[in-house]
C-alpha cells in the first residue's frame, strides 16, 4: 500500500537513485516532508527537523522523512536537498501534486506521518509538533499500532 502511494523511486541523500525498500527499509513510521528552497518558513523548520530526526536515530527509533519539493528550479531543488540528511522525491517528480491534493495540503512547510506498513495517514500537519521532540514520535507510533488493531 505504501508503495502504490508514494512510488518506487527516490533519491537517496547523496543524490543517488534509491527505490522504496532502502528509502523505508523496517520502520514503522515514514513523513513526507513538503517544503522548498524559498520558503522562510521552511528555511525555520528543516534544522528543527533535522534536529529531531537525529534525536530519533540517537534513540535507535527510524522515521524516514521523504522531502516534497515546491521548489520552481532544480538548482534550488539541489541546494536545499543538499542540507537535508533524507530521502527525496526527484525534482518535478508528479507524485508530489498528488500527495498535496490527498493530504490537503494548503501550505508549507508541511509535514505528513504515515504507517509504514499501510500507507495510512497517522498525522496530518505534523510539522506543527515536532518542536514536542521524540515523545510525538512515540504518539505517532502509538496511533498507527492502534489504526493496525
Amino acid at each position: 500500500p505504501l508503495g502504490e502511494l508514494l512510488g518506487d523511486s527516490f533519491l537517496a541523500k547523496k543524490g543517488e537513485p534509491a527505490d522504496l525498500a532502502a528509502v523505508v527499509g523496517d520502520a514503522n513510521l515514514v513523513a513526507i516532508y513538503f517544503s522548498a528552497h524559498w520558503c522562510g518558513p521552511c528555511r525555520g523548520l528543516t534544522p528543527k527537523l533535522k534536529a529531531f530526526y537525529e534525536m530519533l536515530e540517537e534513540e535507535g527509533k527510524k522515521m524516514p522523512i521523504v522531502f516534497a519539493s515546491s521548489d520552481q528550479d532544480e538548482k534550488g531543488f539541489e541546494e536545499y536537498f543538499a542540507e537535508m540528511p533524507w530521502a527525496a522525491f526527484n525534482f518535478g517528480d508528479a507524485r508530489i501534486k498528488e500527495l498535496n491534493k490527498k493530504f490537503e495540503v494548503s501550505g508549507i512547510p508541511w509535514l505528513v506521518v504515515l504507517n509504514a506498513k499501510t500507507g495510512a495517514l497517522v498525522h496530518n500537519e505534523a510539522d506543527t509538533v515536532v518542536g514536542q521532540g521524540t515523545p510525538a514520535y512515540d504518539k505517532w507510533l502509538a496511533t498507527a499500532v492502534a489504526q493496525a488493531a
